[in-house]
């Protein structure tokens, strides 16, 4: 057993990089509806490394939690047999591809075509990466961590996180833009709320029969049903910004938006790792 907030640089990293990554499927729907065309294209070129860079301190939030952060280079010598390395390896690859992107996007060396496939290609690493951050917590030494629940809230959370974020992104280059565009980030952000909330209760609700010695393990965090509440009201906020900008797009309530969504999975996280109970006692 432990306490969530001992693993707070976790909690960042799988806040934020999930979070980050996801908005880029947004940027690839507006992509697809021909938004990357004149004057606003080049903003949006310039504005997607805003995702980027969220998933880039999500990283280092990882790092922190690291004794000796040079350890990090020995995690890929897992892949395949770790779901830890797995994790990792995965959400390099996206990393790289995206920030590829970003930077022959902003040359001017991706034509239409390639854009299009690139961007398909990031999305679908980063809805990858969102599933086996959740995959490197079914372990079966930690009955309240191995279960579906653990994959199901994490995709839910990216999704959540990213379609606001997303929308965002689109509102710094081009109001109008992220207007044309808001019911895709806002339906991303409601399929993650409710996938989110509903993996996360999942998991409060199994992890109710795990006890041991020194209890029940939803024992551990007497806040816990409070915390599964807080990030319904904190993404219920977060799709409904997401959803009022089918009409007005507002950077700063999005940007408000997306700080409310990250505090409400931040939370979520915390009470997540505080679920922790092993089967050695």
């Amino acid at each position: 057993m432990g306490n969530g907030f001992s693993e707070a640089a976790l909690a960042v990293f799988t806040t934020l990089a999930p979070m980050g990554a996801c908005a880029f499927i947004v940027l690839c729907a507006a992509c697809f509806k021909g938004a990357f065309e004149g004057a606003a294209g080049r903003a949006l070129d310039k504005a997607a490394f805003l995702p980027l860079a969220v998933v880039a301190v999500g990283f280092i939030g990882a790092f922190f939690h690291l004794a000796n952060p040079l350890n990090a280079f020995f995690v890929f010598m897992g892949v395949g047999s770790s779901p830890l390395s797995n994790e990792v390896t995965v959400g390099v690859v996206f990393f790289v591809l995206a920030a590829v992107y970003c930077i022959l996007a902003v040359a001017g060396k991706l034509s239409a075509g390639a854009r299009k496939g690139l961007l398909a290609a990031v999305s679908v690493m980063a809805v990858a990466f969102a599933v086996f951050c959740g995959l490197a917590y079914t372990m079966y030494t930690i009955p309240t961590w191995n279960t579906p629940a653990s994959v199901v809230q994490m995709l839910g959370y990216g999704l959540l996180g990213g379609g606001v974020l997303g929308l965002l992104t689109l509102a710094l280059a081009d109001v109008e833009v992220a207007r044309e565009n808001a019911m895709a980030g806002a339906a991303l952000s409601i399929a993650g709320l409710v996938i989110g909330v509903a993996g996360f209760a999942w998991q409060v609700v199994t992890s109710q029969s795990v006890s041991n010695i020194w209890g029940a393990a939803v024992d551990q965090v007497p806040a816990i049903w409070g915390m599964v509440a807080a990030l319904a009201v904190c993404g219920v906020v977060g799709a409904a910004v997401a959803g009022a900008s089918r009409k007005k797009p507002v950077p700063a309530a999005l940007a408000l938006a997306v700080v409310v969504v990250a505090v409400g999975v931040f939370f979520a996280r915390i009470g997540f790792y505080g679920l922790y109970m092993s089967v050695a006692l």
